[in-house]
């Protein structure tokens, strides 16, 4: 399947060396609108172009784009009359209402269409849906996650879209998405109860530099969410579940975002502590490019629109937070 690569900065950093080891897919043109900053990385019989619409006019199979949410919005749209196969990033667009109704046309329309919500593709993530959904340790009590983020834009007090929410960054369309996402994964619809936010103004931009928030589900299961910004140093990212017979504890502490995950889980019946660790990456850079080669394959063997429905709940709670 012949590929087009649309963003230069994580398409290149993330995308691109899962494109290469991928057997079926064939990289045929990579598109930014900074072209110039990649003329000296270029790969040959590689076709290099500066505007993403000009792509709709080649042989292209799939579309892989990693741009900001303003174009990435507009891309989409734009692919409602082509109709090819696309792969993209969180969040859908700069709003809830726009997407809303992009999904809903992707899904009437029967678009090939997959979210890249990572860790609902990493394989310590998955074994906590497998620990909750066979109830090994009991039904789920509460959870709680705390995630803090070193958020280069807002220490240098960047102007950018990553930390304008009205353009689709910030810390709840970036990062509580993600959160957002696997709670649902984990423990199903939520309902948001109750949030408090701290701003810190930048340049006209009032960036919100800590949410924390309180969730109920369906199910009756109870969580809370902290997200921070800090200075410097390592991420830390730490989600407790505490079941009827025992807890889980998923965590890491590290400048990547998904390579250094450990898995704890304890069994109060038992009386048995269990550690798992990541599995070691030596292909990819960046442990993301890990996730995105396990969504891909899945992606080529059978698309699905779940995690799209993920993101645009996610999204609609963030319309909440002010």
């Amino acid at each position: 399947m012949n590929v087009a690569l649309i963003g230069s900065n994580f398409g290149l950093k993330g995308y691109l060396p899962v494109i290469k080891k991928i057997k079926n897919l064939k990289l045929k043109i990579i598109c930014s609108r900074n072209i110039n900053k990649i003329n000296n990385n270029k790969i040959n019989n590689l076709e290099y172009l500066s505007d993403w619409k000009s792509v709709f006019k080649k042989d292209i199979d799939i579309l892989i784009l990693a741009v900001p949410p303003k174009v990435q919005e507009e891309i989409l749209i734009y692919n409602l009359k082509y109709k090819k196969k696309i792969i993209f990033e969180k969040p859908i667009s700069t709003n809830y209402l726009k997407s809303n109704k992009i999904v809903k046309y992707i899904v009437k329309k029967k678009i090939n269409s997959e979210l890249n919500l990572t860790y609902l593709n990493h394989f310590l993530f998955k074994k906590v849906k497998k620990i909750i959904d066979d109830m090994s340790l009991g039904s789920v009590k509460n959870y709680s996650v705390a995630w803090s983020i070193v958020s280069h834009d807002f220490n240098k007090k960047k102007l950018s879209w990553k930390i304008d929410e009205r353009k689709g960054g910030g810390l709840k369309n970036i990062f509580l998405t993600h959160v957002l996402s696997y709670c649902e994964f984990f423990f199903g619809k939520m309902k948001l109860d109750s949030f408090q936010t701290e701003k810190k103004k930048i340049k006209g931009i009032n960036f919100k530099k800590k949410i924390f928030c309180k969730f109920s589900h369906f199910n009756s299961t109870e969580g809370k969410i902290l997200l921070s910004t800090k200075k410097k140093g390592a991420q830390y990212h730490k989600i407790e579940i505490k079941f009827q017979n025992g807890y889980i504890q998923l965590f890491t502490k590290s400048k990547d975002w998904t390579k250094d995950f450990i898995l704890k889980t304890y069994n109060k019946k038992t009386n048995k502590l269990k550690t798992y660790k990541t599995m070691k990456n030596k292909v990819f850079k960046d442990g993301r490019s890990y996730q995105i080669y396990n969504m891909i394959k899945n992606f080529i063997k059978k698309p699905k629109y779940q995690n799209l429905v993920y993101c645009l709940n996610a999204e609609k709670i963030n319309k909440k937070i002010v």
